[in-house]
């Protein structure tokens, strides 16, 4: 997948760069005003909205505001680590403390002891009997036992006083970040609202809450208290995230169906179908941004496995029900003779057929007007249950014809399909997975792999980014690197598709040195891989990507690190005598980088040998797109990036000589025509 294409992942945006709701203004806002408040006494803020309508995003939004001048230390508790069963006052106060030392022990050191004295004598051990627990009896019999049960004897009162105190003192307050709080069960919701009640009145503490207000007040009804009076005795100030525009969420999805269809060769695609289809049964299921996410990402292997075979506007309608409403797709299933079965005239009609598209609208209940906009477009045989219109046998011919699932053929293909080629490659990902921290083992496996899954298999190890071991970080990298050019660069990409070779190695990489703790230690790491690529091409790549450029580093390193990587590395390729043109995938980009690192001091290099000029006129080559509107019909045409060229080699002399030499190796092959065009003055019209 491609930068663009990281959108398909159902993940939080976590800067306003990759905001696209506009919501980072009034993140930022709302984040400044809560600084403004008198938190004296505490403040508790909500951040409300449904599932999937960004709470986690705009919270992230809200850090960046945060972090500015006056900047607020954030720190995060996350019940889901602790639910199931383990009492919340045992551990929250011990978390907030360990996460506060981590952030400036310095400043919060004594914060984080009253917590810890706070937390410990509100602790539910208080009241377990000794006897019968090994970790009591081991607790029982050291000092620290001695200072609990005097700290006890105290009261939690001492203990809240000095802890006020402390936190009084403070010159800026504290943000307590607690996220998807109605993930949990109800009485986890009620536990993480009883204790912030009981923290809710310390100084200089905002907590931030995020959650669903309807899901959260079911839960905390109870006894025949409303949970909307509960929590309004908790919530001093709340935030109700806005509904997204259906224009701008209509924009998202068609966004998200260029990724998703972009590349597929051959697809049938009816525009004609397209409008009715999208507008009565694909757009009124989505809800959220993660609705569209989550469809993008579920429908994706059925229509790559089977877009040349059956419409896709088809196939994404039906996609759209299985994700959204799988009851319903389940009953369409069961109905697959009722929904493709012609009714010619003079015959009388079937009854089974009849009670199964009953059965159909009685599921949909509330919702049959999708069901019948589902006959209508998808399955008109099954109209003449629905609006007594009848479609005789001659129809099956023409539904076959254009590969619709109104011909029983088509259905039952898309019923029982077999494992589509994406899912291959995510078995073939899965076991280089376990691979990672073995560099030869893993080098054995890829190399094993047909070359035209290469690319798909190493783009579908970004499922495992969570798993990924830090032994695997140089190992691992180093492999990927190492093999960009054994992955073969697609020609039959579409107008949308900004996936590269590099980008589906670098994308991996990057969240393999993401593992890593800190900036510094993932410099060290690049410098040990750095010796092992064995082309200037990665090793540029790798630099890059973990570097401070603008719209292309990932600030991985510190910037003077990145700086001074750069500058050795462009020497090396100044200094070089020789380059492999087998290993440089990307010979231009080198050249380029180091004229654009050395500047004037850069010398042009004099490549005599052909191998090494056709490794830099094919890095150079690149392919214009134009698609008309209304048509799914891409037009190519080949160019050069001839100013490039021109620069790396010194001007148009060299370069003339240089496509001269590879003629005489080569003949007129169209590379050498393609050079010798521009040679001549032709310059390509923009589309």
């Amino acid at each position: 997948m491609a930068e663009d294409e990281a959108r398909l992942i159902d993940n939080p945006i976590s800067e306003a760069s990759e905001d696209v709701l506009g919501r980072a203004v009034v993140a930022h806002d709302f984040a400044a005003s809560l600084g403004e408040l008198d938190v004296s006494s505490g403040l508790v803020v909500g951040v409300l909205g449904a599932w999937g309508s960004g709470k986690t995003s705009f919270i992230n939004l809200m850090r960046e505001q945060f972090a500015e001048d006056p900047k607020l230390a954030v720190i995060e508790f996350n019940p889901w680590l602790f639910s199931g069963g383990q009492p919340l006052t045992e551990v929250f106060f011990r978390e907030l403390a360990a996460e506060l030392r981590l952030t400036d022990k310095s400043v919060f050191g004594t914060i984080a002891e009253g917590l810890d004295q706070y937390g410990d004598v509100l602790s539910p051990l208080a009241v377990i009997p000794w006897i019968g627990s090994w970790f009591d009896r081991a607790f029982k019999a050291t000092k620290t036992a001695a200072v609990w049960l005097s700290n006890r004897k105290k009261g939690s009162r001492t203990f809240r006083s000095q802890l006020t105190e402390s936190l009084g003192s403070l010159e800026e307050p504290i943000v307590v970040v607690i996220d998807d709080i109605d993930r949990l069960t109800s009485p986890e919701i009620r536990d993480i609202f009883k204790l912030v009640r009981l923290a809710a009145s310390f100084p200089n503490i905002i907590y931030l809450l995020a959650f669903d207000r309807a899901r959260v007040e079911q839960a905390l009804t109870e006894d025949g208290v409303p949970g909307r009076a509960y929590l309004e005795k908790i919530l001093q100030l709340s935030f109700d995230l806005p509904l997204i525009p259906r224009d701008l969420l209509r924009r998202q999805i068609f966004e998200r169906l260029n990724l998703l269809l972009d590349g597929i060769e051959g697809m049938r695609f009816d525009a004609s179908l397209w409008g009715d289809v999208f507008l009565e049964i694909i757009d009124p299921l989505f809800a959220s941004l993660r609705d569209v996410t989550r469809f993008a990402l579920s429908a994706r292997p059925t229509i790559r496995a089977l877009g040349q075979e059956i419409e896709v506007v088809d196939l994404l309608a039906l996609e759209a029900v299985r994700v959204f409403r799988p009851e319903l797709f389940q009953q369409f299933h069961a109905a697959r003779g009722p929904l493709t079965n012609t009714h010619d005239i003079g015959r009388s009609d079937n009854e089974r057929d009849k009670a199964g598209i009953e059965r159909l609208l009685e599921v949909a209940d509330d919702e049959a007007d999708l069901v019948r906009a589902m006959i209508h477009r998808l399955f008109p045989a099954a109209l003449a249950y629905t609006e007594n219109n009848r479609y005789g046998s001659e129809w099956s011919q023409i539904w076959r014809r254009g590969h619709r699932v109104a011909h029983s053929d088509y259905l039952e293909l898309y019923f029982s399909r077999t494992a589509p080629g994406d899912l291959d490659a995510f078995q073939l990902a899965e076991r280089a997975n376990l691979l990672l921290s073995d560099d030869e083992a893993l080098a054995s496996f890829l190399d094993a792999i047909r070359s035209d899954q290469l690319e798909d298999v190493v783009s579908a190890l970004e499922s495992f980014q969570d798993e990924y071991p830090q032994s695997a970080v140089v190992p691992a990298s180093v492999t990927l690197l190492n093999r960009v050019a054994a992955i073969p660069e697609r020609t039959n990409r579409g107008l949308f598709d900004v996936m590269t070779r590099d980008l589906v190695v670098t994308r991996v990489v990057i969240r393999l040195l993401r593992r890593l703790e800190d900036d510094e230690a993932r410099a060290r790491a690049v410098r040990e891989i750095l010796p092992r690529v064995a082309s200037f091409s990665s090793q540029e790549l790798l630099i890059r990507s973990v570097g401070h450029h603008e719209g292309s580093g990932s600030r991985l390193i510190p910037e003077e690190a990145a700086v001074e990587l750069e500058n050795e590395w462009a020497a090396s390729v100044v200094n070089a005598r020789s380059f492999d043109p087998w290993a440089e995938w990307n010979l231009l980009r080198v050249f380029w980088r180091a004229a654009e690192v050395q500047g004037e001091g850069y010398i042009a290099p004099q490549l005599e040998d052909p191998d090494s000029i056709r490794a830099l006129l094919t890095s150079a080559r690149t392919v214009a797109r134009s698609q008309s509107l209304g048509s799914s019909h891409v037009r190519l045409e080949e160019r050069l990036v001839w100013d490039g060229l021109l620069r790396v080699l010194g001007g148009e002399q060299p370069l003339r000589e240089a496509v001269a030499r590879l003629r005489d190796a080569d003949g007129e092959t169209p590379l050498v025509l393609l050079a010798e065009r521009y040679l001549s003055g032709w310059r390509p019209k923009e589309f």
